[in-house]
């Protein structure tokens, strides 16, 4: 806090003067208006700000969400060939999306990993579980999920 937000009390100490909302505080709008515009805070400006969102994310981490997604629909789509071959899903929660119907499990693979992929982005810079931060997982993401499509097509070659 600054000196010029505070005031001395009558005992001496100091009481806050700011009596409203915090502006930093995340929300529909950070999504929406500042995230799409690029008029949103891109960087922190003091090191207090580190624990608050920011507005505006890196296009290069946007790319790496977006990449994310593609390999995910990738994946659904080479999952649905291998099952059509005899294959099963070794995911249990995939496998019961499945049992109910083919776009069900397509809607909820993708709403399950863009939630995951956007709660990562809006973290970025922060510790995730107080390991990795946000940047860090989607980045590692990358290379697990293209693993993930080669053995796929390994899979779909052996079967053909």
């Amino acid at each position: 806090m600054s000196p010029d937000t505070m005031t001395a009390t009558p005992d001496g100490a100091s009481e806050e003067r700011r009596r409203t909302a915090d502006r930093r505080r995340h929300s529909l709008r950070t999504l929406t208006y500042c995230g799409l515009s690029g008029r949103g805070r891109r960087r922190h400006r003091r090191r207090a700000d580190q624990d608050y969102y920011l507005d505006w994310y890196e296009p290069r981490l946007v790319y790496v969400a977006m990449g994310i997604m593609l390999l995910s629909s990738l994946d659904a789509l080479l999952t649905l060939t291998l099952l059509s071959h005899g294959a099963y899903e070794a995911n249990l929660l995939m496998a019961r999306l499945l049992s109910v119907s083919v776009q069900t499990f397509v809607t909820g693979k993708l709403l399950f990993t863009g939630a995951g992929v956007l709660f990562l982005l809006m973290h970025a810079h922060f510790r995730v579980l107080g390991v990795v931060t946000g940047w860090q997982a989607l980045h590692g993401l990358v290379p697990v999920y293209v693993a993930l499509i080669v053995y796929e097509l390994v899979l779909l070659a052996r079967i053909q």
